[in-house]
């Protein structure tokens, strides 16, 4: 089988949808050996800068010396940005070889009936896990797929959890309310473990709080136990000092948005409970991991004449996080290219972005689970009232918006889905021109 086949294959188990629970997770590791077990783990959930702060501390552990997996979803472009070893992509060929080994063991299971067939998600998890095994990694990074306590990933017993804030999200799923979402997120809390947590909010902490007593776990959190100082943000980064069980003066990070000061600052936080584990990451290789640190699409200017910024934020809090940013950085009025999910909250991604836009270029992505251009328009229409166009095609609408803008630039925003669609079309065009495209 070729690699694009077992792609096209593993994306075709979507059409099981989303199954929350451990049951058909714990039985599908056990066939294949249990994996899990064979090194050790960080976690992280939370609504927001999952990713960043799992890109910040698998540099941190990969600076001292580790060999080290990093789980993260979904991709942009390539099926292999989730699963990577040192920062190199799962090659294509053991995708093909382990996928099909996998395969075996998940129509086995199948076979005993449906409630036994595995999600597309699961069997992800699985193939990701065994490979970092076979790899003989020392820590894995995991980052949660959807909630935590019923996520396929939540088999990992890891060294240190960390959740970051927490927002409304997956409310068909989760829960209704921040405090039932909070409570699926604390599910990752296991027996003796660190916690780390940048929420603030104080109901929330209490109920983190109350479920670290009960699992004799520490809990650090931000504004008590650690806390960053003096950021500044410009076009070329952000720069901030932490305070925690040390102090580090002149931290800096590429990464864009003083919200990745508080997502850098978690991540060390991270490391500093790593120490209690026997993981003792120095000063030096905290500055060198945040310094090299990449995050591909989030808030990530791949073009500066004109402006061009690809930006994966997916709800009204990161949008509002975004907007923000592009405030203190001096980008607006800025034209938004905008697609979301059928489950997203769209008008609230609106408002979020309407005080920062020029104009907004409504298209949609080619997903079944996207919100249909038309649909998004009138969302646009009702909540925002400035200058918009409809362009269904994401890459011709990014060519119109950059044709047509009038402001500091354009930002492509709404979907993780439209930035991977996004960049696809910005390879294609660079490949047109004869030059190199950036790297996802």
């Amino acid at each position: 089988m070729s690699y694009s086949r077992m792609v096209d294959w593993m994306f075709n188990l979507e059409r099981f949808g989303i199954k929350l629970g451990l049951d058909n997770m714990i039985e599908f590791s056990k066939r294949i050996g249990d994996p899990h077990r064979d090194f050790r783990s960080v976690h992280v959930t939370g609504t927001n800068g999952k990713g960043s702060v799992c890109t910040f501390v698998s540099g941190m552990l990969r600076q001292h010396g580790l060999k080290v997996g990093l789980y993260t979803s979904p991709h942009l472009v390539d099926f292999r940005e989730r699963i990577m070893v040192n920062g190199r992509m799962m090659p294509e060929s053991r995708v093909v070889k382990l996928g099909e080994e996998l395969r075996v063991h998940m129509e086995e299971m199948a076979s005993q009936g449906k409630e036994r067939q595995l999600t597309f998600f699961e069997f992800t998890t699985g193939l990701a896990f065994r490979y970092f095994s076979d790899l003989d990694v020392d820590f894995v990074v995991a980052e949660v797929g959807m909630g935590g306590r019923l996520d396929a990933t939540n088999i990992i017993q890891p060294d240190v959890a960390a959740i970051t804030r927490i927002g409304l999200e997956h409310t068909d799923y989760l829960g209704k309310t921040i405090m039932e979402i909070a409570g699926e997120k604390a599910g990752i809390i296991k027996d003796g473990c660190g916690v780390v947590t940048c929420e603030r909010d104080p109901e929330v902490l209490r109920l983190f709080e109350d479920t670290c007593r009960r699992h004799s776990c520490d809990l650090s959190r931000i504004g008590e136990h650690f806390d960053v100082h003096d950021v500044s943000q410009t076009l070329s980064g952000t720069r901030f000092r932490y305070e925690g069980r040390r102090r580090l003066d002149g931290l800096t990070t590429r990464l864009l948005g003083g919200y990745q000061a508080e997502n850098a600052a978690a991540a060390i936080a991270v490391a500093e409970r790593l120490g209690d584990k026997g993981v003792h990451i120095t000063d030096e290789e905290v500055r060198k991991a945040l310094l090299s640190a990449k995050w591909p699409g989030r808030l990530d200017i791949v073009s500066k004449r004109p402006t061009l910024m690809f930006d994966g934020s997916h709800n009204p809090d990161g949008a509002k996080t975004t907007a923000r940013t592009l405030e203190a950085l001096g980008m607006t009025p800025i034209t938004f290219v905008l697609a979301c999910m059928k489950d997203k909250d769209a008008a609230g991604i609106v408002r979020a972005l309407a005080p920062c836009a020029d104009m907004m270029v409504v298209t949609q992505v080619d997903n079944k689970r996207a919100l249909d251009a038309e649909a998004l328009g009138a969302v646009v229409r009702q909540e925002y009232g400035g200058p918009m166009s409809v362009v269904p095609d994401s890459g011709k609408a990014i060519e119109h918006a950059l044709a047509a803008h009038r402001g500091k630039g354009v930002c492509v925003i709404g979907s993780l889905y439209l930035v991977g669609e996004a960049f696809q079309w910005r390879r294609a065009r660079l490949e047109v021109c004869g030059r190199a495209p950036h790297k996802v």
